[in-house]
């Protein structure tokens, strides 16, 4: 049910490929990193970690720098989605720079959700630039533990036996 819940985005691969190739012929050659521009490593999105327990389905995001209150979450046809936006702070263009790959601009990830989420009761905290959003399963959609009683023997009947 868990891989349900995770999105693939070859485009964060190709950056993290392009990044490794750029660091093999950086120490290869003896070149100073390359300074980029955060367009080049591909769109903006944000790291999730999705847990499953049996009343609910925890997602953590990380996402520093930002006010909590710029984050908006919505659920919508089953599918969660976490907008915001990274601020630019106003820097000197006289700096020189060797690397460049902080990020600003807008970010936003979808997630497509198991029909069993019940949206409406989830929860939202953001401490440290950790957001955890507790989405509970529908009552329905919980493990109950089924007891094994001697054959023939319901569990009601024999409490009135003894």
């Amino acid at each position: 049910m868990a891989t349900s819940l995770v999105r693939w985005d070859p485009f964060a691969e190709f950056a993290s490929v392009r990044s490794a190739m750029d660091r093999l012929f950086d120490q290869s050659f003896g070149r100073l990193p390359l300074v980029r521009n955060s367009e080049e490593l591909g769109p903006l999105s944000i790291g999730l970690d999705v847990v499953e327990t049996n009343s609910e389905y925890v997602v953590k995001a990380a996402i520093p720098g930002v006010d909590p209150a710029d984050i908006d979450i919505s659920v919508e046809d089953d599918v969660l989605t976490i907008k915001g936006e990274f601020e630019q702070r106003e820097e000197s263009q006289e700096q020189n720079y060797l690397r460049r790959e902080l990020r600003h601009g807008s970010f936003q990830r979808a997630l497509r959700l198991p029909p069993t989420v019940d949206a409406e009761k989830a929860k939202a905290e953001f401490e440290h630039g950790m957001l955890r959003l507790a989405l509970p399963k529908k009552p329905e959609a919980r493990t109950r533990a089924i007891k094994i009683t001697p054959a023939g023997v319901i569990e009601g009947e024999k409490a009135a036996q003894e």
